[in-house]
């Protein structure tokens, strides 16, 4: 952090008196500089997480796109209508992997239509 001689709780000098013109200029310059990295490591993620979502998004269209190049039968023979198609890309229906061999069998696996890092 900062270090300047006689500093408060908040972080600022308690008297600037007793420093120099050059060791309030390096203050500034250091104070300066910590608020510029943190500005640009802001937007760094900013645009990291743009970006992100951007790519989620084609490879939901691209999701829509082939199943919207499937015949109605070959949706039905994976559980899906044309309706159903938008909330399958975003990875909202979930069905189950298999069906349970007994009643007894509790712990049925769910398997997503897209895989949620894609969706």
């Amino acid at each position: 952090m900062n270090t300047l001689r006689n500093q408060t709780a908040f972080g600022y000098p308690a008297n600037l008196a007793p420093l120099s013109a050059a060791e309030i200029e390096a203050y500034a310059r250091r104070i300066r500089a910590e608020a510029l990295a943190s500005l640009i490591v802001a937007g760094w993620n900013a645009l990291k997480g743009a970006v992100a979502r951007y790519k989620a998004h084609l490879a939901e269209r691209r999701a829509i796109e082939e199943l919207n190049s499937l015949d109605d039968q070959m949706l039905r023979d994976i559980g899906l209508s044309r309706s159903q198609i938008p909330a399958a890309a975003a990875g909202l229906i979930e069905r189950p992997a298999v069906k349970p061999v007994n009643e007894n069998t509790a712990d049925a696996k769910i398997t997503r239509l897209v895989p949620r890092e894609a969706a």
